[in-house]
């Protein structure tokens, strides 16, 4: 990395869910959410941003097919929270934004908007889900760009004239990279993707976060598995694959463990060393420290450098795993838009064979019943 002096510092974190406990317990102890400890970290940093994974409002329904227990919704007041954090932008391009319909999607928009905590990824039309957020700091040119590349029954991609997240074809996605660079923008880009709960990206996610930097941007800031995963240094550019949760309840081990990534942009537009700070999270975060903050940041240092020894054998079972998932979502949710969301390169990589195996007509059965 570029060791020249710095013109501006990010700090990114991952999934932060305000429904469920972690609404509740906002609602009887919103002290614990003063982040006292972290943030004098965050306020050393000039832009900071995270993945918001759930709308904002009042308004709206629950999704008749999502199961109710991972369909969310909080009250407007818990955009407190991130006002604490001092957030500048959160990413609203997840597969939960419209577990509440279009109402509570264009609420939340309508919340962020008087909060004054900027977006992108989501809107009430396919050019305002897609816009990029365009940002001055310190007389640098910034472009903040949202993606979801993982559904669940909610998610909607938006149309000319529907509420919806933003595209997540690659085709249409690298133009607009290429673009903002050629006008001067560092393009900063925020992926809701992955296989959950697994510390292994996903290889065609791979290969299309290093054609987006291949075609000019700078930094990859990933979400969506709820663990963390490697970074990987590509060019002049940074893969984080996997920023994991923040604020969250799920109970797994990794699910409760991830970290804050900072990192400095240099005079001459690179980017600089970058850092990690774990956490440990019970609903809120707080800085790991002692065994568990060595332990996190070798993990985390540690995988990125692993993913380059795996052999063909190893990724293909990656790829076998998560098809495995697509079909468990096609069956359980009663819909083929699963399948539709990898490219062909994907299919082509697990074999006919397999791809018959699973999708078999007991299972298009069951999807059509």
């Amino acid at each position: 990395m570029n060791t020249g002096k710095l013109t501006y510092r990010l700090a990114a974190m991952g999934d932060v869910m305000l429904a469920r406990e972690v609404g509740r317990r906002f609602k009887e102890r919103p002290e614990d959410f003063s982040f006292n400890e972290i943030k004098p970290l965050l306020n050393s940093h000039d832009l900071i941003c995270l993945n918001l994974e759930n709308p904002v409002g009042v308004k709206g329904t629950p999704d008749k097919v999502q199961d109710p227990h991972v369909t969310f919704c909080a009250h407007p007041d818990t955009l407190q929270v991130l006002k604490n954090l001092g957030v500048t932008m959160v990413s609203l391009g997840n597969n939960h934004m419209l577990d509440y319909g279009e109402k509570a999607l264009a609420e939340t928009i309508e919340h962020l908007n008087v909060s004054g905590i900027k977006y992108a990824g989501a809107g009430r039309n396919y050019e305002e889900a897609n816009r990029p957020l365009l940002l001055e700091c310190n007389g640098k040119k910034i472009a903040f760009l949202s993606h979801v590349f993982i559904y669940s029954a909610s998610t909607l991609m938006a149309k000319r004239n529907r509420v919806g997240v933003s595209d997540h074809r690659i085709r249409n996605i690298l133009p607009r990279i290429k673009e903002l660079s050629r006008q001067g923008y560092q393009v900063i880009i925020s992926i809701h993707w992955g296989w959950e709960y697994s510390f292994y990206p996903i290889p065609y996610q791979m290969k299309q976060a290093r054609q987006m930097i291949d075609n000019g941007a700078m930094l990859i800031l990933g979400h969506g598995p709820h663990y963390p995963q490697g970074i990987e240094n590509y060019k002049d550019g940074q893969i984080v694959y996997s920023l994991g949760n923040f604020i969250f309840d799920e109970p797994q081990k990794y699910a409760r463990r991830s970290f804050i990534y900072s990192v400095g942009v240099t005079e001459d537009m690179r980017l600089g060393e970058s850092k990690v700070f774990p956490v440990h999270i019970n609903h809120v975060p707080k800085l790991a420290e002692g065994k568990e903050k060595e332990h996190l940041e070798r993990l985390i240092y540690n995988i990125g450098k692993v993913y380059h020894k795996k052999d063909r054998r190893f990724w293909k079972k990656i790829n076998n795993g998560y098809f495995r998932d697509i079909v468990g979502r096609i069956v359980r949710m009663k819909s083929l838009k699963f399948a539709f969301l990898p490219p062909l390169s994907f299919y082509l990589s697990i074999g006919f064979k397999n791809f018959i195996k699973k999708l078999n007509p007991a299972t298009m059965k069951s999807v059509l019943r």
